[in-house]
């Protein structure tokens, strides 16, 4: 064994910790081999990662450590992760919401008229084909205030694709459903907020995890350029400091929240939205 491995304990409460959760995705006929496969490739990467550089000493100790060193650091510096994890929801679901209601209440009116949706979409199609982090310095360096660059960043990188994708939608509807609503004499505002809308909801629900991980990537850039918190600014401190560790520990953390922030769309999807078409 190498010199300076820390405690195995994590380690050890991460194993058990993925075989509970293997245990409880059996219950699911349905998902069975699904969460054997999946259990068999984490369990399998985590005891080759562990094989290799604290028994076999293959690889530069500095800048791969040993599993037991990079879960140990959660046990360290929980306090400081858990704060930089509040600071970068707090700022993440501001900008999500934000953004997703502007460009689903836009996107809507626009896709309903249209002579409007045609002069407007190449405009946004044309703006969307920018990437957000190609910007993000920029707004990180003119705003006020971090926070606000922020939220900036965060609602730009992902307002222009559900934009369009509230355009499309509209016009996904069924003629006939908006035929019989004009038959009805139902106003816009009506058909707009209580029909179209409401039908789209699916397709809005299922694009959120690619928005997440766009809003969370372009986020994690802004805080590895200018923030004081946040899981970015966390791997950022610890890359500077040439603290392999815990930048590892941090990427790992920011991996699992994804994972973890994906399964309650899901959940919120099967609980709130249970039609489809």
């Amino acid at each position: 064994m190498r010199i300076g491995l820390k405690n195995p304990l994590p380690f050890a409460i991460v194993l058990v910790v993925s075989e509970i959760l293997y245990a409880l995705q059996l219950f699911s006929a349905k998902n069975q081999r699904t969460a054997t496969d999946i259990f068999t490739v984490v369990y399998g990467f985590l005891l080759a990662w562990e094989y290799v550089v604290s028994r076999l000493n293959l690889l530069p100790y500095v800048f791969v450590p040993a599993p037991e060193n990079v879960f140990t650091v959660f046990k360290d510096d929980w306090r400081t992760i858990l704060a930089g994890f509040a600071s970068s929801m707090q700022l993440l679901a501001v900008g999500i919401i934000a953004a997703l209601v502007c460009a689903t209440v836009l996107g809507t009116v626009v896709g309903y008229n249209r002579r409007l949706s045609k002069v407007v979409y190449p405009i946004a199609k044309a703006i969307s084909t920018v990437p957000a982090l190609i910007y993000t310095p920029y707004i990180v360096l003119i705003m006020p205030t971090f926070k606000l660059a922020s939220l900036t960043v965060i609602f730009l990188s992902i307002f222009w694709g559900a934009f369009m994708g509230a355009i499309n939608n509209t016009s996904f509807v069924e003629k006939r459903i908006i035929n019989s609503a004009r038959v009805l004499t139902l106003p816009t505002k009506t058909i707009l907020f209580k029909i179209i809308i409401p039908f789209n909801m699916p397709r809005i629900v299922d694009a959120l995890p690619i928005h997440l991980a766009t809003a969370l990537m372009t986020l994690t850039v802004a805080e590895m350029l200018g923030a004081d918190s946040g899981m970015g600014y966390y791997v950022r401190t610890s890359l500077n400091y040439a603290n392999y560790t815990k930048a590892i520990a941090g990427i790992i953390f920011i991996g699992v929240v994804v994972t973890i922030l994906n399964s309650l769309i899901q959940l919120f999807k099967k609980r709130f939205i249970k039609w489809s078409y």
